[in-house]
């Protein structure tokens, strides 16, 4: 091994959210941090000269206890009470005949509900109780911080007392139907399952209670949006990373060394510069991380078991870039589209509808717009290759314009992250690192919120990334970052003196 250039105690590939979290508490901790950028990041990217989203996110649950915690640790209780701007509506269902602003308005609330779903409020009411007395629960055991899926004897002990206490959280227990009272095709139903289908990054067969809970009680108390633009919440833990460690957005990582289950080094792809790590964390997609350790030092088992990792469905993204007269003037930030009551949620029967993304909270008057929508399509479209893009965008437009009538009339551009703008692509023009994919079921011992463990089959590797517990969607990046941190204080002792 050439001689490391430098020698880190943690480094973070890839800037997620969810290891840009776990950087900044480790920093603050005193550990000696590097963020390696892998490849371009944030929300927004610009082509052919507009500025336009890479993901669609819908910023919420910042009053939940993960996001508070981590505020609290990180001494930013002030950031955390003026940074989110609270958006009222919060966001909009658009229904075949009906439209409905969900707003933090108690009465106004009522009154929307009680509007479009005249004869409903009684079940309406046990619904959303239902929903509060599983709530409970669910946010006490989050409470408790839980290292997800248990580890330690300890760790495991406390996590089968909890599930003993509430059963309704192991791992046999799913919500057949929480919407049972309402007979398939009532609007009430697709009302509720719409926003809970992109708040989640797990579409499984049933929904397990904490996911299901967890999004339709944040969602109901607000979403919001930043003075600063989409990357705010990105930038605000970078530049604490930055004060104690150091970001090196623009460098990739080559290769992996490996010696005895442990990973050593990374080699960077300009100068073969090598940099050596106690601790290594996989802040990005999983499968191009690990395709990064030779094959001859590759944990064989470990690897399988990433290669099978499959999503059930890919987000695909659409940026439309019109004049400002295809905007309805009570159009909401966030939009949730369904056409067919009688159809399921998928593919372009349900969009996420969301318009200048590209701004903060500050005006919204001139002359070009940016709508971006976003619909879950299956897995087999990214083989398509350019044509099929163009056919997505084309089902996609024509699917917007049941909400936006004067789209086509008014449309100056438009474009998809997966055609690729400036980073390197294999298989045509679609661009693999732009892949948001969504996954089914939950391993075990989750409580139904990851796909993949922390934990890795390398003795120094951790998995985080938007992957990790993407089941709890807004609150996943917060919980994520506790488990990684957990374990980094287990494994990485802090070097005292000189």
């Amino acid at each position: 091994m050439t001689t490391p250039s430098a020698h880190y105690s943690v480094i973070i590939v890839g800037t997620d959210l969810a290891g840009l979290v776990y950087a900044a508490l480790c920093a603050k901790r005193g550990y000696r941090v590097l963020v390696i950028g892998q490849g371009p990041g944030g929300a927004l990217y610009e082509h052919a000269g507009h500025t336009l989203c890479r993901r669609l996110e819908l910023h919420y649950g910042f009053g939940s206890l993960a996001a508070k915690r981590v505020f609290d640790e990180l001494s930013l209780a002030l950031e955390l009470r003026n940074l989110p701007r609270p958006l009222d509506p919060a966001f909009q269902v658009v229904l075949p005949r009906a439209r409905i602003n969900v707003t933090t308005h108690a009465k106004l609330a009522d009154r929307e509900l009680r509007r479009e779903f005249s004869g409903q409020s009684a079940k309406i009411s046990a619904f959303f109780r239902n929903v509060t007395e599983i709530d409970g629960p669910v946010g006490e055991v989050l409470a408790a911080r839980p290292v997800l899926p248990p580890s330690g004897f300890l760790e495991q002990f406390k996590f089968k007392s909890l599930v003993k206490k509430f059963p309704m959280l192991g791992d046999e227990w799913a919500i057949d139907d929480p919407l049972h009272h309402f007979e398939h095709g009532h609007p009430f139903r697709a009302f509720v399952q719409a926003p809970f289908r992109f708040a989640s990054g797990m579409v499984p067969a049933r929904p397990y209670p904490a996911t299901f809970v967890r999004a339709i009680t944040e969602l109901w108390k607000g979403t919001a949006t930043f003075e600063h633009g989409p990357n705010a919440l990105r930038d605000l833990f970078l530049a604490l990373v930055s004060g104690s460690g150091d970001v090196r957005p623009k460098a990739v990582v080559q290769h992996i060394g490996v010696k005895r289950g442990r990973a050593t080094h990374v080699v960077l792809r300009e100068r073969k510069e090598t940099i050596s790590c106690d601790m290594l964390v996989c802040n990005t997609d999983p499968k191009r991380f690990c395709a990064l350790v030779p094959q001859e030092q590759q944990v064989e088992e470990y690897h399988h078991a990433i290669h099978t990792l499959q999503p059930v469905c890919h987000t695909f993204i659409g940026n439309f870039v019109v004049r400002a007269a295809a905007v309805p003037e009570a159009m909401a930030r966030h939009v949730f589209a369904v056409a067919d009551l009688g159809q399921s949620l998928e593919e372009d029967n349900l969009l996420h509808i969301a318009r200048d993304q590209d701004l903060g909270s500050g005006s919204e008057e001139r002359e070009k717009r940016l709508i971006t929508a976003a619909m879950r399509v299956p897995i087999g479209c990214a083989a398509g290759g350019p044509e099929e893009i163009e056919h997505l965008l084309d089902r996609m437009q024509q699917r917007m314009e049941d909400t936006l009538p004067f789209l086509s009339d008014h449309l100056l551009f438009r474009h998809a992250p997966w055609q690729g703008w400036g980073q390197e692509t294999t298989g045509g023009d679609i661009d693999p690192a732009e892949l948001q994919p969504a996954y089914g079921e939950a391993i075990a011992h989750t409580l139904g919120t990851s796909p993949l463990a922390t934990l890795t089959g390398y003795k120094n590797i951790l998995m985080g990334g938007n992957a990790s517990f993407c089941g709890l969607g807004a609150e996943g990046p917060y919980l994520a970052a506790w488990n990684l941190y957990s374990h980094t204080l287990d494994q990485v002792k802090l070097k005292s003196g000189f």
